[in-house]
């Protein structure tokens, strides 16, 4: 793997900072905050250092992305994207916004502008002004963006008409500075696949080319070498239509048809098992997304409008009645930045909150939109800074704060709104696998 230390990416920032072009930068020096020994040091609080960040949204029918100022929540910049953005995602470390375009094959990286590099025992913290990068990643159909800690897996599907064959790409927010992948893998078909990254592995989809369907039904497990992999097994338990993964400390999950297919590792050694779809699943339906959070060993999966609870240590999948009222429904969820809770809006405009700590307990409610509107259809954009969310719902940005419940509408945009994400320096460091 291409391995990045502290002094090269020190090098690799300071060299960032000279493609920017006429863009102002402003560097100020803080004591180390994101030091960590051990994945039980979390005790790093500096609120005030590393500050509110930044919010980018995307126009619905231009191709432009807005950057804001969440300290003063003030327009910082409006930057030209070569097309429209069709979906939009933060970087592992929330540097860079990511545009995708997938049926244009392009996909762009939007420099927000908030990082910090590490100096011997201090930090520069950087708040310089966004600016588009040239770097591009153009291959065919970018669908599926799978970030785990501090890297993330861009699975481009190919094309089976224009005999395109599916594309693996990895990075980060180094790579990106660096405008180059960590690694990358070719597929000998097009599949709409997926990929979960674990340390020097990666666990991803195989489809058979004659098969009618663009959706896969094994999972292979591929070893880093460099900058490409070699593909180390097929596990022998098939996953019909494969859509939707997670992963926590120990198990890797895939959605199939026919429930969800749980891969155990320890070590190098990977054992899978089919978890069968349960009774109260309807006909025709499964599982086609994944969820959770490290705070939890059950993981949250969605068929249709419903959800359920998988447990891959005791291998059942069980409704999930989140429901606290009758007759309530779920427009819009998500999970705070620190997925320490899961979030769901409802049809009352109420922010549903579960904790992961305690296995997905209902926790609190809280009122957010009044008078949501039944066509509603709402961004929510969790902040790491803090215990933060921001919801868009139609033009207009409301922020809440998850522990005091403090809720309070700071933008109205004069723009459609499509896509949105939080950027800047998260409050404490991933320890995802």
């Amino acid at each position: 793997m291409k391995k990045f230390s502290l002094n090269t990416l020190a090098l690799v920032c300071a060299a960032a900072l000279t493609g920017c072009g006429d863009a102002e930068t402003n560097i100020t020096e803080l004591e180390p905050t994101i030091i960590v020994e051990d994945d039980d040091a979390h005790d790093h609080d500096h609120d005030e250092e590393v500050g509110e960040g930044r919010l980018a949204i995307t126009a619905a029918d231009q191709a432009v992305i807005y950057i804001y100022n969440l300290e003063d929540n003030s327009l910082i910049d409006s930057l030209n994207l070569t097309h429209p953005a069709e979906y939009l995602y933060a970087s592992p470390e929330n540097r860079y916004a990511v545009s995708i375009q997938r049926t244009l094959d392009s996909v762009e990286f939007v420099d927000g502008g908030l990082w910090q590099e590490l100096h011997d025992d201090h930090y520069d913290q950087h708040d310089d002004e966004p600016v588009l990068t040239d770097f591009t990643l153009n291959d065919s159909k970018p669908t599926h963006y799978v970030q785990r800690g501090e890297q993330t897996a861009i699975f481009f599907d190919g094309d089976g008409d224009s005999g395109i064959n599916a594309r693996l790409s990895i990075l980060s927010d180094e790579s990106i500075a660096e405008e180059a992948t960590i690694a990358d893998h070719d597929f000998d078909t097009n599949i709409h696949g997926t990929a979960e990254i674990r340390d020097n592995y990666v666990l991803t989809t195989l489809r058979d080319s004659d098969s009618d369907s663009t959706l896969p039904e094994y999972v292979a497990l591929l070893e880093l070498h460099d900058d490409h992999f070699h593909q180390e097994e097929i596990f022998d338990i098939s996953c019909p239509a494969l859509h939707g993964s997670f992963q926590t400390e120990t198990h890797i999950a895939f959605g199939c048809s026919d429930g969800v297919l749980s891969i155990e590792q320890q070590g190098n050694v990977f054992t899978p098992q089919k978890i069968a779809n349960p009774a109260e699943l309807a006909t025709g339906s499964r599982i086609g997304a994944l969820y959770g959070s490290p705070e939890s060993n059950i993981m949250i999966g969605t068929a249709s409008s419903d959800f359920y609870f998988v447990d891959l240590t005791s291998a059942n999948i069980t409704p999930f009645d989140w429901q606290t009222e009758d007759n309530l429904t779920s427009v819009v969820y998500s999970f705070d930045g620190h997925k320490e809770h899961m979030l769901i809006l409802d049809n009352e405009g109420y922010l549903n909150l579960y904790s992961a700590e305690d296995d997905w307990t209902f926790e609190k409610r809280i009122l957010v939109i009044e008078d949501l509107a039944t066509d509603a259809d709402p961004i929510i954009v969790s902040s790491k800074a803090g215990e933060v969310i921001y919801i868009i719902n139609d033009q207009q940005v409301t922020s809440v704060d998850l522990d005091d419940e403090h809720v309070e509408e700071i933008l109205t945009l004069d723009f459609a709104p499509s896509g949105a994400v939080w950027l800047g320096i998260a409050e404490e460091e991933e320890h995802d696998h």
